[in-house]
């Protein structure tokens, strides 16, 4: 769907790459040898199974949304690399320099964690999860634990450095409670930053139809989410205000789009489009099989014909579409309390 502005954060249009008629008609679709090519305590082990995925056994009453399966961590890795080109390759986007204690908050396979621990030796980097799902081969100055976001902090280090990625509508129930924790867990002038999706593709020039498939299953998603308490919208003006009421100061919102496909004229874009698009149609099932099943009461049969739509549309190179992506970030003061 076309997406209203929000205030303090503009979406600048994507350019498309121009094409030949006969490679890029209305109907034809990125074919799949193109799209392959792209692809680039005991307890807590003891994974639940649900229509053929695995879910985390980490605090079983808490129903995650999203399975954490090998086929749900390559979309995972697949969706990093498409965010860090759209991101221009940035780990971060607030004015940090030289961190020395960083905190990831849902590290999922630890990819962002791994990278920012080579990338930054000096600093200790530590990353949280409900699944542990991530590597053992890490770097020395890296460690994973196993923990609730939405449960009571309890780390013995302050941190120069929070940060989320694709929380919002997965995990996160009360952005109140995060800045809450994530306040207390920092260091006077550390800053939190989150990397949010906003779930409501849309397009620049109206090739995205509103009563098509995409449409259909992402109003059914987000009604699904709600079912577990979550949301897939992102507001990010809403975010920065519960981020200053907490305390934060010098916040801000930067606005991205990542394209769905190889459709933008800027190169970085292109790859970054190709990478989403063979996440989301590798990975859409696993976003869909809990919150259809158990949120909405589908049947599986139901759901893959709609997703077969879905996928349908997706790979057609007449459509335009992206996902708003925000960078919400803010400080906490340098006079306040450690």
């Amino acid at each position: 769907m076309d997406n209203p502005e929000p205030a303090g954060a503009q979406l600048g249009n994507v350019n498309v790459e121009a094409r030949d008629t006969d490679s890029f008609s209305d109907d034809s679709g990125y074919d799949e040898g193109y799209l392959s090519t792209a692809s680039i305590a005991s307890s807590i082990f003891d994974y639940e199974e649900e229509n053929g995925r695995t879910y985390h056994a980490f605090q079983r009453d808490k129903k995650y949304a999203l399975p954490n399966d090998e086929q749900e961590q390559e979309r995972m890795d697949i969706t990093y690399h498409a965010l860090r080109l759209t991101l221009e390759e940035k780990h971060w986007h607030c004015p940090l320099q030289s961190p020395r204690h960083v905190l990831d908050v849902g590290t999922g396979t630890g990819i962002w964690a791994i990278d920012v621990a080579d990338d930054n030796p000096s600093a200790q980097v530590v990353g949280i999860d409900l699944s542990p799902i991530q590597p053992t081969a890490v770097p020395p100055n890296l460690e994973f634990q196993i923990m609730d976001a939405d449960e009571e902090w309890d780390f013995t280090t302050k941190f120069d450095f929070v940060h989320t990625r694709l929380m919002n509508g997965f995990s996160i129930k009360s952005w109140d409670h995060f800045y809450s924790e994530a306040s207390n867990s920092l260091q006077p002038g550390g800053w939190v930053e989150n990397q949010e999706f906003d779930l409501a593709f849309g397009s620049d020039d109206g090739t995205m139809r509103p009563d098509g498939a995409v449409q259909r299953w992402e109003d059914l998603w987000n009604e699904g989410v709600g079912k577990f308490g979550l949301t897939g919208r992102c507001y990010p003006e809403q975010m920065k205000q519960k981020m200053e009421a907490a305390g934060f100061i010098n916040c801000a919102i930067k606005a991205f789009k990542i394209p769905v496909g190889p459709w933008p004229k800027d190169a970085r874009l292109r790859q970054a489009g190709l990478l989403y698009l063979v996440g989301l149609l590798e990975g859409v099932s696993g976003l869909s099989v809990r919150t259809f099943t158990m949120g909405l009461g589908w049947s599986v049969e139901e759901m893959e014909v709609l997703l077969m739509e879905v996928k349908r549309e997706w790979k057609k190179k007449s459509i335009h579409s992206y996902t708003p992506l925000y960078i919400v970030y803010g400080q906490k003061p340098l006079d306040a309390s450690s």
